[in-house]
């Protein structure tokens, strides 16, 4: 889906029930910089051939706005092509934290026959965990040719999630900083993880985009529905600050 000039989003990759996850990317004149690889190999293949469809002849970038494995798990289709990918230097993904994603996965199958038959390989097919090998932080610009992505921390879902913002666009990719129509994940944070998650929230408000590309859930256009999605994620992280507990817990 064409967003803006120069931007794109790649909506409703497979991912976890409920979830479905957000990629996208953007096209400069001599670089495309694609943000997330989706949860695996397959999902990747398929953000690839969106991405570099647009401009053949452009070399390609990846960015991991988090590093939870819906957002990192195509990482090893675009590392065995030589392709960087940046992201926060806190990402260091183990593999044994890799195989109990795998497992929760698993567990997300309803039927027993089929959860009992390991069918999440399936899903994982080709997979293998890859790390990010550059380090993108706060302040720091990626040149595409004719366009930049400015990287911004916007931390509080996890402590190393990055938005990245195209300022000719007013475009922002934001990983699961914003999730639309869905209750964010707060379950792995704390009361101070989510006053941090507060304070991304005003980083984004001064950006002040007029299309946010969430981690999941539809894309925010406008800013009248960009208003007033911050502001029900306000909500609801102030609500858990309060009752010190997730809205899921």
């Amino acid at each position: 889906m064409k967003i803006s000039k120069s931007c794109y989003a790649i909506t409703g990759l497979s991912a976890e029930t409920p979830w479905a996850v957000n990629s996208g990317f953007v096209v400069g004149d001599y670089s495309t910089l694609i943000i997330d690889t989706g949860s695996n190999y397959l999902s990747a293949q398929t953000i690839f051939g969106y991405s570099t469809g647009i401009n053949q002849d452009n070399k390609c970038l990846v960015v991991n706005t988090e590093p939870h494995f819906d957002h990192i798990g195509g990482n090893s289709f675009f590392r065995e092509r030589g392709i960087d990918i940046f992201a926060h230097p806190g990402i260091r993904r183990t593999q044994e934290i890799f195989n109990q994603n795998k497992e929760e996965f698993n567990r997300t199958i309803q039927n027993s026959v089929r959860q009992a038959a390991n069918e999440a390989e399936a899903f994982f097919y080709n997979t293998i965990l890859a790390n990010p090998n550059k380090s993108a932080i706060q302040g720091d610009i990626i040149s595409l040719g004719g366009i930049e992505a400015k990287i911004f921390e916007t931390p509080g879902h996890t402590p190393f999630n990055i938005s990245i913002f195209i300022e000719p666009d007013c475009v922002l990719y934001c990983g699961d900083c914003v999730v639309s129509e869905y209750l964010p994940n707060l379950e792995a944070g704390d009361q101070q993880d989510w006053i941090n998650w507060l304070q991304a929230i005003d980083t984004i408000v001064s950006l002040d985009p007029v299309t946010i590309v969430p981690g999941h859930g539809r894309i925010i256009a406008g800013k009248r529905s960009i208003k007033v999605e911050l502001e029900r994620m306000r909500s609801i992280l102030n609500t858990a600050i309060k009752d010190s507990k997730a809205p899921t817990l």
